[in-house]
């Protein structure tokens, strides 16, 4: 099963919150907000499949990360959900609560569309699949090495959050990082379906990011009659970790 952390606990009423990190993220890209969280609402955050430390199985279809979430769903007892994904997690949140509306109460999608995307990652991750583990002795040298490919620093900090260290000292990639790369044109599309899901959906975009263009908001809506679209004028890609108070401010006011 997938690996996953609570934030507060199940015994109330309430529905908890669930958050879905994005492409070679972890949930711990959600923990500042889920700590925040503490006395509002539960809050579960999942590792979703070869990612962080859920299991590294074959195949990255959306279908089966829907599956995968919806089996901690239920071995957790959790009959229904507010439901938050951030960019490959968004795709997987909504396909979740299109193939199983009454399971979630509201929706929300962090800076992506439901559509396909081209492939932009594809020279990122042959960097890192082809980084010698075996050779650095520093987390600093993984920087230099990425610093060819990745320019920015705030992007090469969250990929390196990948790489783990062995007790002798080895440096390993924690996620499934060759399943990730041979599945990657899967993940930037989207899967075709007629579902409707009717409930509140708020979708959060990033006013530095290209994600979701003014154009998108009509197809989005025949998925998701019911949607709104916000930006968040100073966030990139990343809206949750970039401007965190903004961004909690916009999740409390629609979770109410």
């Amino acid at each position: 099963m997938l690996n996953y952390r609570l934030f507060g606990d199940l015994s109330s009423s309430a529905a908890p919150l669930v958050v879905l990190h994005g492409l070679l993220g972890s949930l711990d890209n959600w923990h500042t907000f889920a700590r925040g969280q503490a006395g509002k609402r539960t809050v579960l955050a999942i590792d979703l499949r070869n990612h962080g430390d859920s299991p590294h199985v074959a195949g990255m279809s959306y279908r089966q990360m829907v599956d995968d979430v919806v089996a901690v769903l239920d071995t957790l007892a959790i009959p229904e959900c507010y439901l938050m994904g951030h960019s490959m997690g968004g795709k997987v949140a909504m396909m979740l609560a299109l193939q199983h509306p009454s399971r979630v109460r509201r929706l929300l999608v962090v800076d992506i569309a439901p559509k396909a995307y081209p492939p932009r990652h594809q020279a990122l991750l042959h960097a890192m699949v082809g980084m010698p583990l075996g050779e650095l002795s520093s987390r600093k040298q993984a920087d230099e090495w990425l610093s060819a490919t990745v320019k920015h620093p705030f992007e090469r900090g969250f990929l390196l959050k990948n790489l783990g260290r062995k007790t002798e000292g080895q440096f390993y990639w924690q996620c499934n990082l060759p399943e990730i790369a041979r599945h990657y044109l899967k993940i930037s599309g989207f899967p075709t379906t007629d579902a409707v899901y009717p409930a509140p959906t708020l979708f959060i975009r990033g006013g530095q990011s290209d994600y979701v263009a003014d154009t998108d908001l009509p197809m989005i809506r025949q998925a998701f009659p019911a949607a709104e679209l916000v930006t968040v004028a100073a966030a990139g890609h990343l809206p949750h970790v970039q401007t965190p108070a903004e961004f909690t401010v916009l999740v409390e006011a629609f979770l109410g």
